[in-house]
């Protein structure tokens, strides 16, 4: 897969990202972000994900394509890559990253959620365009670019370019208001 958008509108979409989700993180309170079945988008039908679940959910990919980019640079494909095209282990991943996390206290969450998400806006910004649109240093079929590894673990659909939170909260007044 090759990169869809150059990289700069990437990072520029992944920031606003982060904006978004540190705006509800803002406007909620501790006692909101914890109380369970508040998300009811993109959720698999037995899932009662509290806000909290949702960041463990948002870090989780993030936290891959941080992994991704490392191993690019050392002339590996990360794990996830196959694992994405996997309906089967893409369901795994997916309830993996809320469990994995689960034993986080919300302040934790929060901090792992902020650090994570500042690693990826910097190992993106580190890159040149020339990086980006770089070919894979391993084997592959169709050809794949550094920026195309990269949507293909942050922009699955139905995901927005670079926009994980509007598939789960996809009007932040209204989730706020069902809230109180």
């Amino acid at each position: 897969m090759k990169a869809t958008v150059a990289r700069e509108e990437a990072l520029r979409l992944l920031k606003i990202e982060h904006e978004a989700v540190e705006a509800l993180i803002d406007a909620l309170t501790d006692e909101e972000m914890t109380r369970p079945d508040t998300i009811q988008h993109g959720m698999y039908y037995d899932q009662e994900c509290s806000f909290k679940d949702l960041l463990a959910h948002l870090v989780c990919y993030e936290q891959y394509a941080v992994e991704a980019i490392r191993d690019w640079r050392n002339g590996r494909e990360h794990w996830a890559i196959a694992a994405l095209k996997d309906p089967r282990r893409g369901r795994e991943i997916h309830y993996g990253g809320i469990a994995e996390r689960a034993r986080l206290s919300l302040e934790e969450q929060l901090e792992e959620y902020r650090r994570v998400s500042r690693e990826l806006e910097r190992a993106i910004a580190a890159l040149s365009e020339a990086e980006w649109r770089g070919a894979a240093p391993y084997a592959t079929t169709g050809g794949v670019d550094l920026g195309g590894m990269i949507e293909g673990i942050m922009v699955l659909p139905p995901r927005p370019m670079y926009r994980h939170l509007p598939v789960h909260v996809p009007d932040e007044s209204a989730y706020i208001s069902s809230l109180r």
